[in-house]
């Protein structure tokens, strides 16, 4: 059985999907995130820091000590592992330090990135784009000789969960985190459907709370787990896609519409590109064409071919990335 490593941001319960999946996918998986046990001062290192702190004013002496733990910790995970690993695969690169990345090679053949949000929306990560033998994104990366493009995807280790689409009073469901750029367009949005007749369930997850917020919008702080938002996908009729204006690719909502036979209205006009698109299933706004979308909404879901279907589950695409 091939050892694969996982490497990738301590992120709810995202990582277990992943474990589980790879799992199912014929895998012996191995698991290391970016969450540590929390620094503790080593010796005299408090009184150090003090001096430096006050006296000479250096205010970073603290900092690089907690770093310096970090990739400690991370290296401890590491060497724990003691097989030859046959694929390592780094999701969000940039969370991790570059001399934790160059260690790596030393225990695989084969040393895979996966940048699952927006290069430019973190532009730390090009400089890791030559530490692997090949670095994947959901976006066009010109004049880099190891970068992919590649979609996002379902996971396929879940049962597919089928629920009959509502042409009258159909369910509207959106979570995603407050971002300035996008506020407007989803008041728009709101403002333009809010005179049909559906019911709508935006979930807006916040860090600093917003200046000004809609009454039909629910604000939250803590994170929805992946299972609490499966379970909203499941229960709606059509999950609601707003682009970052820093992303260039697609958002990982319509490979949960795909798997769940869900609708979707987004204003990702790239969309149109794909082979699972269908005008009765996706509907892209532009050009102020708000007043088409009560047509759309009686539109039953066209069933797309299952081999289609099966092209963007998480085990042809892990296979797609090792290769």
């Amino acid at each position: 059985m091939e050892k694969f490593l996982l490497i990738m941001p301590d992120y709810s319960d995202f990582q277990q999907l992943f474990v589980n999946n790879l799992t199912k996918a014929g895998f012996e998986p191995f698991l290391i995130t970016d969450k540590v046990s929390k620094f503790k001062y080593r010796g005299l290192e408090s009184i150090k820091n003090f001096f430096i702190k006050n006296i000479l004013r250096d205010k970073g002496y603290k900092q690089k000590l907690i770093n310096r733990h970090f990739e400690e910790e991370l290296e401890g995970n590491l060497s724990a592992i003691e097989s030859k690993l046959d694929y390592i695969l780094v999701i969000r690169p940039d969370n991790f330090p570059v001399s934790f990345i160059k260690k790596l090679k030393e225990k695989t053949s084969k040393l895979i990135a996966y940048q699952w949000d927006g290069i430019e929306k973190f532009p730390e990560v090009k400089k890791y784009f030559d530490l692997f033998d090949t670095f994947f994104c959901f976006e066009k990366v010109k004049n880099q000789h190891n970068i992919r493009q590649i979609t996002n995807f379902y996971f396929d280790h879940l049962p597919p969960f089928y629920k009959p689409y509502h042409t009258e009073n159909p369910s509207l469901y959106f979570v995603g985190l407050y971002w300035k750029s996008r506020e407007e367009k989803i008041d728009r949005f709101i403002d333009e459907v809010s005179a049909f007749d559906v019911n709508l369930s935006i979930f807006i997850q916040y860090f600093t709370e917003p200046e000004r917020k809609n009454s039909k919008i629910t604000y939250i702080k803590n994170r929805i787990t992946f299972e609490e938002n499966l379970e909203h996908v499941k229960n709606s009729d059509i999950l609601l896609d707003f682009v970052d204006p820093l992303h260039n690719g697609l958002s990982i909502r319509f490979f949960e519409g795909l798997y769940y036979q869900k609708k979707v209205i987004t204003d990702n006009i790239t969309v149109k590109n794909y082979d699972f698109y269908h005008p009765d299933n996706i509907f892209i706004i532009e050009n102020d064409n708000y007043k088409n979308i009560k047509q759309f909404l009686k539109k039953p879901y066209y069933k797309i071919p299952e081999e289609i279907v099966k092209k963007y589950g998480f085990s042809n695409w892990i296979r797609e990335i090792i290769q």
